[in-house]
């Protein structure tokens, strides 16, 4: 299995977010390191400002600088080796929550140098309510499976069916979003995450996708 996020990064790298803001929204968010060696990633969803609609995320990239800006061959995770993605959770706050992936890099930069939207992959799931341990305890995990073939092809968060599938061998990007789906969820959120990784399951866990929303 190969890591892609932990609290480990956590320190180690800074992690950009992505936030509504950037489209004159006002959610936020944030990761952060708690002392149960998990992360944290929190913030606001606002739906008023933009209309019922709204996002926060934060990403990880393959990039050496965590930017994105570096777009050699060698600025991605190969994971062909695996079968999907394992999400390692802590405690929730029983919202729905999306795993974003990007398999290619977009050709196009605004003006402020940041990427143009382009597609992601996704897959929705729903962190169980309440909390797990107490500080200085660890976390006991809630593990989601996602096999690749769960992963649909989204632009600006409209799935798009014309893209066949997820190219693993060409991961660039990792990231967690709490988003509005049309106004259904809204206002502070909180989700402890252990890790995220690659891995190869067999058929013999399938009952680990009974969180992810299909």
């Amino acid at each position: 299995m190969q890591a892609l996020a932990s609290s480990t990064v956590a320190h180690t790298k800074p992690i950009p977010r992505s936030d509504d803001r950037v489209r004159g929204g006002s959610s936020r968010s944030s990761l952060s390191v708690l002392p149960t060696n998990c992360a944290l990633f929190e913030g606001h969803l606002d739906i008023e400002t933009l209309g019922g609609a709204g996002f926060a995320s934060q990403f990880q990239s393959a990039a050496p600088d965590n930017q994105g800006s570096d777009s050699s061959n060698d600025s991605v995770w190969d994971l062909s080796a695996y079968n999907g993605i394992e999400v390692d959770l802590g405690a929730g706050d029983g919202k729905l929550y999306t795993i974003t992936l990007k398999d290619e890099e977009s050709q196009d930069k605004r003006d402020d140098g940041r990427e143009k939207a382009g597609i992601s992959w996704e897959a929705d799931f729903r962190a169980s309510k309440g909390f797990k341990g107490r500080i200085g305890e660890e976390v006991v995990g809630n593990k989601v499976w996602i096999p690749w073939y769960v992963l649909k092809p989204t632009y600006r968060g409209k799935e798009k069916g014309d893209r066949g599938g997820i190219k693993p061998d060409q991961i660039r990007k990792i990231g967690l979003m709490m988003r509005s789906f049309f106004g259904t969820q809204h206002g502070d959120f909180r989700l402890e995450l252990r890790s995220i990784m690659a891995r190869y399951h067999s058929s013999e866990v399938a009952d680990l996708t009974v969180n992810v929303q299909r």
